[in-house]
């Protein structure tokens, strides 16, 4: 029997590297500037640092890279890399990926026109309107409805938010539907700030918030364990009652 145990706790430091002595973790994510971004050849933002300090309060060093998103996901998958930031939770990334209980990020997406306008919460009005969006992206089931339903005059899919401001500002598309920080982002980087306007929810000075989507560190089946995740949370979740994670947010924001 003691044979059989010593067994298994060598299989386990050989499919759980992040337990038996390894130095850093290999976290993998996309160009999502301010969130993830290459910053005089360092990936920094928002994400990338809550990430190192959690993982650091682990023990453990944090070495993040940039990839394309599916390949990013990809190469955690096949325990290439140990973990993807900034990635929703679903049914079929729960099949290679672990989650903690504690969010990393949460996405909040809000419409931006090309003039100033409000609208109601449950967007009467927009069968007048275009609407742009970006592939790959999920808004949540509420606002997919309206989409797929063909609420909206007509909708436009492009790859990039430069792209869809772009439209914007030349009137070419009456709203965008955003993440409201990196949306910011590029509106202030690129000089948009004349030409787009965020969506008040109408009888308030508040914008339309469409819809609110948590993001979390996804952590390989393959190459970490369930114990090292739940640390992973567990720092996550002191970090957002001491003040380092508003800390962090807030030191991108003052930048625009």
């Amino acid at each position: 029997m003691k044979r059989v145990a010593r067994l298994v706790v060598t299989i386990g430091a050989i499919f759980f590297p992040v337990l038996a002595g390894a130095q850093s973790l290999q976290i993998r994510t996309l160009e999502n500037p301010p969130l993830e971004f290459v910053f005089d050849g360092e990936v920094t933002g928002v994400a990338v640092d809550l990430t190192r300090e959690a993982v650091r309060r682990t023990n453990l060093e944090a070495n993040v890279e940039i990839r394309p998103w599916k390949r990013a996901l990809y190469e955690v998958a096949e325990g290439q890399a140990d973990a993807v930031i900034n990635t929703g939770r679903s049914e079929e990334r729960e099949a290679w990926g672990l989650f903690p209980d504690e969010s990393l990020i949460d996405e909040t997406y809000v419409l931006f026109s090309s003039r100033p306008m409000s609208l109601p919460k449950d967007l009467a009005g927009i069968e007048h309107l275009s609407l742009g969006n970006q592939l790959g992206y999920f808004y949540g089931e509420h606002f997919h409805t309206k989409v797929t339903n063909d609420r909206f005059r007509s909708v436009e899919t492009t790859l990039t938010i430069e792209r869809n401001l772009e439209k914007l500002a030349a009137k070419r598309i009456d709203l965008f539907i955003g993440d409201m920080l990196p949306t910011h982002y590029y509106i202030s980087r690129k000089g948009f700030g004349d030409d787009v306007h965020i969506v008040l929810e109408e009888g308030t000075n508040q914008p339309l918030v469409v819809s609110i989507s948590p993001t979390y560190a996804a952590f390989s089946r393959k190459t970490v364990s369930p114990e090292y995740v739940e640390r992973f949370s567990q720092a996550l979740k002191k970090m957002k009652a001491d003040g380092t994670y508003a800390r962090i947010v807030n030191s991108y924001l003052q930048e625009f």
